[in-house]
């Protein structure tokens, strides 16, 4: 492949991720405010979203990763930088280091979402527990409660 399409199609695989990232970190703000809220009906529909944005997210990495493949690199943001430097195009050194920035800022939204979602976790068990009055050490979904008596052991309330 000649230089000129390589730094054309390489680009354009830049500017989709760009594209995806932004969508994404605006549908994650969104499931930050939801999770807050805990609309369930709500997250089950960004989670759709998300899932929808990351396989289109997805598409784009891989043509970057075989662009890369063909100018002998490795696939990978490293060698993407790599690349980028080799090009010396102004532009697509700029909307690198965009990427690499929106990139950090939605993984870091993504873990305090994350985290958001453990904290309702603990709160579920932790309320399930004192409606059932068992310990809060076990797991809501654990497969240890999966055997025949397992119905009998739960009771939100006795008379």
């Amino acid at each position: 492949m000649e230089q000129a399409q390589l730094i054309k199609a390489f680009t354009a695989t830049v500017q989709a991720s760009l594209h995806g990232l932004d969508a994404l970190e605006r549908l994650l703000e969104q499931e930050q405010q939801v999770l807050a809220s805990r609309d369930a009906e709500a997250l089950e529909q960004l989670a759709q979203e998300k899932l929808s944005l990351l396989k289109q997210l997805q598409h784009s990495i891989d043509g970057r990763d075989r662009l890369q493949q063909t100018a002998g690199l490795q696939p990978g943001l490293d060698d993407g930088g790599r690349l980028v430097d080799a090009l010396k195009q102004p532009a697509l050194a700029n909307q690198w280091s965009e990427l690499l920035e929106r990139a950090r800022r939605v993984a870091e939204l993504n873990d305090i979402n994350g985290r958001l979602v453990s904290q309702g976790q603990r709160t579920t068990r932790a309320a399930l527990g004192i409606l059932t009055g068992r310990p809060e050490k076990q797991d809501t979904y654990s497969t240890l409660r999966r055997g025949r008596r397992a119905a009998a052991g739960y009771s939100l309330g006795k008379v």
